[in-house]
């Protein structure tokens, strides 16, 4: 979606939720300040805490229940060492889905800080044959220590979260809100597999982006219908703190709702693909993306089986170039020269534009390995014929100065 769709799109969006408070407000005439309570719009309970009320609105799947083409419970074939692997945390091989929570908090703000309060707070988990998902609203500012007891006590039953960038916002949002209210987490330390990170490792090179939205459409098939965008959701309940008037809110609820879905959706997803990539999916990026996660982790042997599945999809130039370099330094690791050789020469031979890599590992390979001075002057003398930059042609000069010096 180019700039220009994206800006029109936020527009109509805007002009829905004005028409919806228009809507609202035409049907109010003759009432001052009418108030429609959050539990005269969503089914939902309100439990006791040391604090006051809590409302809370629960939710339950059964175990066929499909988040866009991924049933849920998929996810207990999820080996916990991918987990941990994708994760790149080792305390994820002892992750167990019955101990783990589903989180996802809608706030005030987006920036975090102090000034920012949850006023949502998304939690989902394994109950014997379902899934269910707990919601917790803060009606008013008055009931945020409310709302916080209840969440604690229910975290306490749980020794994990999944997020999505809950790292980085949703849980030290949550401490901070802790800390300011005087009162202490009782999750502590937990085991914490944040879904951004891989997402971003997997599917970057061939997604406009890596929001959730834009993940869970294009790799679980999820079709929201009148999704308000996270961006709105801040000035809808601000909104409703000034009408209290509940009924704009049931859309955050069903966006939190689709968020802790797709979460377990994902997790499901990940696996699936890093395990078997060639039988779960037919984008040669992302096998190519799975050959880079095998590279980093320096098990070569699978990066470079990846390496070359990915080329034989239908890739742009400039990807298969890339797919090239980052193979030909694998085979050199694992001193599978001959292998470099031949990826170098290929890049040499079908690049549009001059690259220096493959004339100095060539030259290098020839040098030191080969011992054939003559072979890795003449690949050196090729590249200067060629590059212009002069930066390039005395670092390449030197090394046919010193090439001839062997001589």
């Amino acid at each position: 979606m180019d700039l220009k769709s994206r800006l029109e799109k936020i527009a109509q969006l805007k002009k829905n939720i004005n028409n919806i408070a228009q809507s609202q407000k035409e049907k109010s005439i003759g009432i001052v300040n009418q108030e429609i309570k959050i539990e005269e719009v969503l089914s939902g309970k309100f439990i006791s805490t040391p604090f006051g009320e809590s409302f809370v609105r629960e939710n339950y799947f059964p175990q066929d229940y499909k988040c866009g083409e991924v049933e849920l419970f998929k996810i207990f074939q999820s080996s916990a060492k991918t987990i941990s692997g994708l994760a790149r945390d080792d305390r994820l091989k002892e992750i167990d889905i019955n101990k783990t929570v589903f989180l996802d908090t809608e706030t005030t703000g987006l920036a975090g800080g102090t000034g920012t309060y949850i006023f949502l707070v998304g939690a989902g988990y394994f109950e014997g044959d379902q899934f269910c998902v707990r919601q917790y609203f803060m009606r008013d500012y008055n009931e945020e220590r409310a709302l916080l007891s209840a969440v604690n006590e229910l975290l306490s039953n749980f020794e994990a979260i999944v997020s999505y960038n809950g790292k980085t916002f949703d849980v030290p949002l949550i401490q901070s809100r802790f800390i300011m209210s005087g009162m202490k987490m009782s999750l502590k330390d937990p085991y914490h597999f944040d879904l951004l990170y891989p997402a971003r490792r997997l599917w970057k090179k061939r997604l406009e982006s890596c929001s959730l939205s834009t993940v869970e459409r294009d790799i679980l098939g999820v079709i929201r219908e009148n999704d308000v965008p996270g961006y709105l959701v801040p000035e809808i309940y601000f909104r409703y703190l000034k009408t209290k008037d509940a009924r704009t809110l049931k859309q955050v609820f069903e966006h939190n709702l689709q968020d802790i879905l797709s979460l377990v959706a994902l997790v499901s997803r990940m696996c699936f693909l890093v395990e078997d990539p060639l039988n779960n999916t037919e984008y040669g990026m992302d096998i190519f993306s799975i050959g880079k996660m095998f590279d980093e982790e320096k098990r070569y042997e699978q990066c470079t089986h990846y390496y070359t599945e990915a080329l034989k999809h239908n890739l742009a130039e400039e990807e298969i170039l890339e797919i090239l370099r980052l193979a030909s330094f694998a085979y050199k690791r694992q001193g599978e020269w001959e292998e470099a050789e031949k990826i170098w020469k290929k890049t040499i031979e079908r690049s549009p534009e001059f690259l220096c890599y493959p004339y100095e590992e060539l030259a290098k390979y020839y040098e030191h390995h080969l011992k054939d001075y003559q072979k890795a002057e003449t690949i050196i003398e090729e590249a200067l014929n060629i590059v212009e930059n002069i930066f390039i042609r005395e670092k390449l000069q030197y090394r046919l100065n010193r090439i001839k010096g062997k001589q």
